[in-house]
């Protein structure tokens, strides 16, 4: 069958969106054609199967940057089927690959993912610390005490105060009642000292909170 035909066999399978369509679409993320692999990723990320998992991450070495993305979207789609193969890729070496599980964990939005987010804050790559703060700003009040936890026993860096000064300050944006709480801890860890101050201000916050029944 030639290429082109394989291509749109995949783009309807995939329109179609039947687990039973898996094991060809796995066969088809090995197509010579990359037109049909990045159709067959699409695909397997509407299949609802638990199988496109791994076939898509084994998918991933070699991939262009275009297929790469579109393995990870495949993976967002999946949901929480996909979230432990996540968590486990989110250790990878490539910083690349950690973003795209950051920002996958962040869009699936499921609470086992709550501890790898916290921990990317501290990411030596910068830009997947970012998307670290930026996913935990999705699960709203239930990444308020892990990342307070995080400052309590947590070494100080520059970069850590910043990501998680946007994680607090995002949350007190959507929540009035949680700024009297955690404004003092964000103006902390603003100024020269916070090295020293964060620690103390943020089990303060951390304890008022679960005092007063904002968080548990």
């Amino acid at each position: 069958m030639p290429g082109h035909m394989r291509e749109t066999v995949a783009y309807i399978l995939g329109i179609i969106g039947s687990p039973a369509a898996t094991p060809a679409m796995i066969q088809a993320l090995r197509d010579p054609v990359p037109a049909v692999r990045l159709q067959a990723a699409k695909a397997l990320g509407r299949t609802g199967n638990e199988a496109a998992v791994p076939a898509l991450l084994g998918a991933l070495p070699g991939a262009d940057d275009q297929l790469g993305s579109q393995i990870f979207s495949a993976l967002i789609k999946l949901g929480p089927l996909a979230v432990p193969a996540l968590i486990q890729e989110s250790k990878s070496g490539s910083a690349w690959k950690r973003w795209q599980c950051v920002r996958a964990l962040g869009d699936i939005h499921d609470l086992r993912a709550l501890p790898v987010l916290v921990k990317a804050l501290e990411d030596p790559d910068h830009s997947v610390a970012w998307m670290g703060a930026k996913s935990l700003v999705h699960f709203g009040k239930s990444g308020i005490r892990p990342v307070l936890e995080t400052l309590i026993s947590a070494s100080m860096t520059p970069w850590l105060a910043e990501t998680a000064s946007y994680v607090l300050n995002s949350r007190m944006q959507r929540d009035s009642a949680m700024k009297p709480y955690l404004e003092p801890l964000v103006q902390r860890m603003r100024e020269s000292g916070f090295r020293v101050g964060t620690s103390v201000a943020a089990r303060k916050a951390l304890d008022q909170l679960i005092a007063d029944g904002l968080i548990e």
